[in-house]
C-alpha cells in the first residue's frame, strides 16, 4: 500500500490465499501431531501420521461447520450482523491457528520456529489492517 498498490487486489490473491491454507494446515498438523506417542515403533508412527493428515482435513471440515453454527447464533442474538460469513469464518480459524501456533512455541525445535513465523506473519497482518484503517479513513475490508 505505501508504494500505491491495491489493497482490493491483495484481498483476491489467489497464491496468498494458497500460502495461508498451507501454513493452516501445516501448523495444526504439527500441533496434533505432537501428541503421537514417540514410543511407539517407528512405522507405527509413520503409519499414524500418515493418518493424521486425513483427520486434521476432517477437524478443519468439523471446524467450519461447527464456526458456522456459532456465527448463526451470534446473528440470531443480533450481533456481528455487518460481518459477511466469509469474513466470520477466517476469523474464527485464524484465531484457532493462531492458539495452536502459540501451542507449538513451547514445543521448541522446528514446530516451535513454525508456530513463530505463523505468529509473526499474523502480526504483521494486523499491523497492515491498522494501517489501512488510519491512512485511508475507512475500514480494512471497505
Amino acid at each position: 500500500m505505501l508504494r500505491g498498490g491495491d489493497p482490493q487486489r491483495a484481498e483476491q490473491n489467489r497464491t496468498e490465499a494458497w500460502a495461508a491454507g498451507i501454513a493452516t494446515y501445516l501448523i495444526s498438523y504439527l500441533f496434533f501431531g505432537g501428541f503421537v506417542s514417540q514410543t511407539i515403533g517407528w512405522w507405527r508412527r509413520g503409519l499414524a501420521l500418515v493418518i493424521l493428515a486425513f483427520l486434521v482435513w476432517l477437524f478443519w471440515l468439523l471446524a467450519l461447520y461447527l464456526n458456522s453454527l456459532v456465527l448463526k447464533l451470534l446473528r440470531g442474538l443480533g450481533l456481528f450482523r455487518e460481518i459477511p460469513i466469509r469474513r466470520g469464518q477466517s476469523v474464527l480459524l485464524a484465531a484457532t491457528a493462531t492458539a495452536m501456533a502459540f501451542a507449538l512455541l513451547q514445543r521448541g525445535f522446528l514446530a516451535g520456529e513454525i508456530g513463530a513465523i505463523w505468529l509473526t506473519a499474523v502480526a504483521m497482518n494486523l499491523a497492515a489492517a491498522v494501517i489501512l484503517a488510519f491512512c485511508h479513513g475507512n475500514s480494512p475490508r471497505a
